[in-house]
């Protein structure tokens, strides 16, 4: 999903890839289906993630969620889009829980429920998700779901772009600083190394 400064999207974790550092990564169906994936094969990675999803395999359970939501090697069915991506939040997957926050945050497949994208984005930028910090990063600074506060919104922007692997997030993190005095400056730099400190936990 695309975004911008002005009119910014939740953006998706996406799926799953062969080089993922996620534990269940290690099984070789996994990593198979990743590489079918990546080559377009959608049914060879539907065939690979299925069996393990039935099994209770979030990142499989997260992969297939993805599948469904964007009509590939299935057709496009949100409620098993949902349904998958439920499985998979609830069972701890920081992709589940980031692309369950954003069909919330959406409103796609769910009724929209800015409170309950924002737990779920808390639940996977706590793991170090980082388009769940990127996603809360906007949540607080547009007000969603909670008052709108910047230095909550340039920590959670910066901690993302410490990553290079979130779109837009050193932008919206430089905004921010630009429009923020010395002393609010370092109140915000000063909470980013307090919630990196904690390894991203309790950092709401």
């Amino acid at each position: 999903m695309r975004q911008s400064l002005l009119a910014a999207a939740a953006i998706l974790s996406g799926l799953i890839s062969a080089g993922s550092i996620e534990a269940w990564a290690a099984t070789d169906p996994l990593a198979e289906g990743a590489k079918s994936y990546q080559r377009a094969d959608y049914k060879g990675a539907l065939a690979a993630w299925q069996p393990l999803a039935v099994q209770g395999n979030p990142v499989a359970q997260n992969n297939l969620g993805v599948m469904y939501l964007d009509g590939k090697g299935v057709p496009q069915n949100m409620s098993e889009a949902v349904r998958y991506l439920s499985l998979a939040a609830a069972a701890g997957s920081s992709l589940g829980q980031n692309n369950l926050g954003g069909l919330y945050r959406e409103g796609k497949g769910v009724p929209r429920d800015y409170v309950l994208a924002a737990r779920w984005f808390t639940a996977a930028a706590g793991q170090g998700n980082a388009a769940a910090m990127y996603n809360l990063g906007l949540m607080y600074e547009l007000g969603q779901g909670m008052k709108a506060e910047p230095f909550h919104a340039y920590m959670w922007y910066a901690l993302a772009a410490e990553t290079n692997t979130v779109p837009n997030a050193a932008a919206h993190r430089e905004a921010l600083w630009g429009r923020m005095t010395a002393a609010a400056q370092k109140q915000a730099r000063d909470l980013t190394a307090a919630c990196k400190s904690k390894a991203y936990k309790g950092c709401v």
